[in-house]
């Protein structure tokens, strides 16, 4: 199997499922009730964090700092898959839905424990510089 180059954040897999997710929360929080508008809130801010945390690290110029922002994303994403059960718990997710966005979640974070496995133990090997990235990646 041929490992393809990540040259930008959007070519991560983990990405790519992470901003799925956020978009399938947007969609499926727009029929709250007015009373949990603020829950719909809280739900995009979380979802849209991941992503938005896993772009800064990837940008970041130690590995360090990239780990500190996989940290984060793993905080958001757990924030998340909480504010999804609790719009279940309210009936204002559908069950079948917010377990399905529970198992998705559940998997988007096992794929980050994993990167963030990995970005450890080339720290512990290389030490906090990051590989160079190819030019035009910036």
């Amino acid at each position: 199997m041929e490992k393809k180059t990540i040259a930008r954040v959007e070519d991560m897999p983990v990405f790519q499922t992470c901003f799925v997710l956020a978009l399938s929360i947007e969609k499926d929080s727009r029929a709250f009730a007015t009373d949990f508008k603020w829950l719909r809130s809280q739900m995009l801010r979380s979802s849209e964090s991941v992503c938005a945390n896993m772009t800064e690290g990837f940008y970041s110029q130690y590995s360090t700092e990239y780990l500190q922002a996989l940290y984060r994303c793993r905080r958001e994403g757990r924030e998340t898959m909480t504010h999804v059960r609790y719009a279940m718990a309210v009936h204002q997710l559908p069950d079948e839905r917010g377990q399905a966005l529970a198992e998705e979640y559940d998997e988007a974070l096992t794929q980050l424990a994993n990167l963030i496995a990995s970005i450890e133990r080339k720290i512990r090997l290389r030490g906090k510089a990051k590989a160079e990235r190819p030019p035009n990646s910036s």
